[in-house]
């Protein structure tokens, strides 16, 4: 295993193992400070992971962007890309590419990355230098180049390690929102 497939497992196992009250309290933490951010109150669009299993809770966000009247894109994977779509609600979702919550077919409503104010981006783990370790697909890297709005990498604040053994062609975000901070 390389050191990046090792600090994937590792830190994917912590997460996993996670005390529920402690995660929650967490979620509410990154919430908290997401909805805080000034990017994110004057943003028109904002893209948003939905989450899935151990990852920082995206739900309740997608549900607050949305009632503030923010229009809310998510990722859709067609083959080797990644592309954003439009969604008016939670229920415009269903189950897609790799059991993530993805728009149903007749709810896609394309979202040019270029009009993208906000983009929260999801990681197994980031370090100091704004560099993250992803799932191993290159999704992220290769829609991020596209997006001239602000990325935030969001993680759990025992996700942020010392290097991710970053390469040329990762995409670094503009800071990390933790559940105890944030990272410039």
């Amino acid at each position: 295993m390389t050191g990046k497939g090792q600090l994937r497992a590792l830190i994917r196992e912590k997460r996993d193992k996670m005390d529920p009250v402690r995660r929650g309290r967490a979620n509410a933490a990154i919430f908290d400070r997401i909805m805080g951010n000034p990017a994110v109150q004057k943003a028109a669009v904002v893209m948003t992971y939905v989450s899935m299993g151990s990852e920082p809770d995206t739900l309740r966000l997608i549900d607050e962007l949305i009632a503030k009247g923010k229009k809310v894109a998510v990722p859709v994977v067609k083959g080797r890309q990644m592309e954003a779509s439009y969604i008016n609600s939670r229920s415009d979702l269903v189950k897609g590419n790799f059991g993530i919550l993805e728009p149903k077919k007749e709810a896609f409503k394309y979202c040019n990355p270029e009009d993208i104010d906000v983009i929260t981006v999801p990681g197994i783990a980031f370090d100091a230098n704004l560099h993250r370790i992803g799932y191993g697909k290159g999704y992220y890297d290769r829609f991020l180049p596209h997006v001239n709005g602000v990325k935030i990498g969001v993680c759990y604040d025992f996700c942020i390690v010392d290097s991710v053994f970053s390469k040329e062609h990762d995409v670094a975000v503009d800071y990390i929102v933790t559940d105890l901070r944030e990272i410039y």
